[in-house]
């Protein structure tokens, strides 16, 4: 009896170990893989509310996630099919190029250039399949500007263009990485709407389907949008960036993407555009993570800790140059009898994102003139309001770049455009002038013309009383 019991064990140990053996592999790939890791799978899987790291391929055929159908996905039609047929092709359009390679590239900064080598052996992540490669061994240099207004003549000056090449001799790499790269340029910067529109939602566009497994390599790098951003580069990027600016060592990629997509229209990403579906709601989730952020809409609001008091909070963007309110004093006065707690957003509030970010997310209303303040409007809650003071002849603009972008967001938009008593044009021009009463025909004579007057050269003394009635809508569409 003792030696049948005995016997058994020795089965159920042996049997055990042969099931931990076979499964050991499997272990490995889980762990090791950086496509396939654990951490990836619950990036996908949690945050139900629809984050940032779930699916969000709204019922659409899910497609594998090996790196070269998530470099595949960046393309379509014939650019995906000679993606595939040489492993290097290139979508290009008036505004932007995107180039992709799914094969082994050398990246070599000289200078303020980049020379990205694509080499001729096959793929690292095609290790099975042998890359036939005619096109390529007769391949000429190509350019690209991996900035998404390429064209833009203001944004060519701070744009240099990057050198992609077959790789002819063998070359040494410096450091080599197990996840593809993903080249931008920083390009310009200094306002806050370009920088979310031109470079911020286009890199969320471009990579937010790795799960966070791809590099980052930075040209013409500022710090002051560094230092901005930084919590959105490290939100969809595992790894430090690549500053070419400073580190001159020669990088070695499985794959590469060099420039990024862009939808043609402001503060927008479609679900039926490159690369994956995705909305501007699915980008505000993203913004809510990567920035923690607490609140998802307004009703939320009401009686938390940082708001005891229960009053709606109104945000009142304060300008330093043009398109000032000259009578700031006394709009906050009207704000306040009307029951918010009012907080003046100063430029250095403003540029501190990481802080101003969380002071969006918990307001009600945000009021502002025309100007890059108001791109802020993303981090709003969901059911906030936001009153855009129109200034003087910048009706279209204020439409096109905020009044439209936010019916998309879940945030009720008032517009207030000023009457020409309102403006300090008025008293410099007179009733009369065409500066006043046609600002068309300004517009007419090109940008140079108009901005130095509408843009720039004005500032805004609000009618109190219409202020009011305005704050009395946005506490309607809040509800009180």
């Amino acid at each position: 009896m003792g030696t049948k019991v005995v016997e058994s064990r020795r089965v159920v140990v042996t049997a055990a170990t042969s099931i931990c053996l076979m499964l050991l592999p499997l272990i490995y790939a889980m762990v090791f893989s950086p496509y396939n890791s654990p951490l990836n799978f619950w990036k996908q899987v949690s945050n139900s509310d629809g984050g940032a790291g779930a699916s969000i391929n709204n019922g659409a055929p899910e497609e594998d996630d090996s790196l070269t159908s998530l470099l595949g996905r960046l393309l379509r039609g014939k650019d995906r099919t000679e993606l595939e047929n040489t492993g290097f092709a290139c979508k290009s359009d008036s505004l932007t190029d995107v180039c992709v390679a799914n094969q082994n590239v050398l990246m070599k900064p000289e200078g303020v250039a980049l020379t990205v080598y694509l080499s001729s052996a096959s793929s690292s992540i095609n290790q099975t399949k042998k890359l036939q490669q005619p096109e390529l061994q007769e391949m000429e240099p190509v350019m690209v500007r991996p900035y998404v207004k390429k064209n833009d003549d203001h944004a060519r000056k701070y744009v240099n263009q990057i050198k992609i090449q077959k790789l002819i001799s063998p070359s040494h790499c410096n450091v080599s990485h197990n996840v593809p790269a993903v080249v931008f340029s920083l390009g310009l910067t200094g306002n806050a709407f370009h920088e979310l529109n031109e470079i911020v939602i286009p890199l969320f566009l471009t990579t937010h389907h790795f799960n966070s497994q791809i590099r980052f390599v930075i040209t013409d790098f500022n710090p002051l949008w560094f230092h901005k951003y930084a919590k959105i580069l490290f939100h969809l990027s595992d790894f430090e960036i690549i500053n070419t600016s400073q580190d001159k060592r020669v990088h070695c990629f499985p794959g590469a993407v060099i420039g990024l997509h862009f939808h043609n229209e402001n503060l927008v990403c479609r679900k039926s555009d490159l690369p994956v579906n995705c909305s501007i709601p699915d980008f505000r989730q993203f913004l809510r993570q990567a920035f923690d952020l607490k609140f998802k809409n307004v009703a939320q609001l009401v009686n938390t800790s940082g708001n005891s008091s229960g009053k709606p909070v109104l945000v009142l963007l304060s300008r330093r140059q043009s398109r000032r309110f000259l009578n700031e004093g006394e709009m906050v006065r009207v704000a306040t009898v009307l029951g918010f707690r009012v907080v003046v957003a100063s430029p250095e509030l403003t540029t501190n994102l990481d802080e101003f970010s969380g002071v969006l997310n918990g307001c009600s209303v945000l009021v502002g003139a025309h100007g890059a303040g108001l791109t802020n409007g993303v981090f709003l809650p969901e059911g906030a309001v936001l009153v855009q003071v129109v200034p003087l002849g910048l009706q279209w603009a204020s439409t096109n770049y905020y009044g439209n972008p936010l019916g998309e967001m879940g945030v009720h938009y008032l517009e207030y455009q000023i009457n020409p008593e309102e403006s300090t044009l008025f008293d410099l021009y007179g009733p009369d002038h065409p500066v006043i009463i046609d600002p068309e025909s300004v517009h007419s004579q090109g940008y140079n013309v108009s901005r130095p007057v509408y843009v720039d050269g004005q500032d805004l003394k609000i009618n109190l009383s219409r202020f009011e009635d305005y704050l009395v809508q946005a506490l309607r569409l809040l509800g009180r």
